[in-house]
């Protein structure tokens, strides 16, 4: 979704679910309603409605539906869906990427890591994230 963060972890209520984290093999599913409801979360006017978190998730579809997977759309006829985490890779960054950012996405992920295994909370994590933020500006 462009970098669009759709759980967003910075919120301070949950709505009973815990903050997505990379490290922690939990899948979050979200809902959007079409176009412009993509439009709108692209710009911050809007945000995508949290539906399930697990390591493994099952959805049954009644009716013909669009769906999107990990950014691979598709029209999906009824059916159950099931979902689970399989494995992880590590990904490629460009070569030329500036060192602060490289540094900066170090820091997020390690926060992230610290946020999902309760060393800090959300409130203490966007504070440490403002306060290095700064520093490497």
């Amino acid at each position: 979704m462009g970098g669009v963060d759709l759980w967003q972890n910075e919120d301070d209520n949950y709505d009973n679910f815990d903050p997505q984290s990379m490290h922690d093999k939990i899948l979050e599913v979200v809902s959007i309603s079409g176009t412009w409801h993509l439009g709108k979360l692209q710009v911050g006017l809007s945000r995508a409605r949290r539906l399930a978190q697990g390591q493994s998730i099952k959805i049954q579809l009644l009716a013909p539906l669009p769906v999107q997977i990990d950014g691979e759309p598709w029209m999906q006829s009824p059916c159950t869906l099931t979902i689970s985490h399989h494995g992880q890779a590590f990904m490629l960054k460009r070569s030329g990427e500036e060192p602060l950012g490289h540094a900066a996405a170090i820091v997020a992920d390690v926060l992230a890591h610290a946020e999902t295994t309760n060393v800090i909370n959300a409130s203490q994590k966007r504070a440490l994230l403002q306060e290095m933020a700064l520093k490497l500006s």
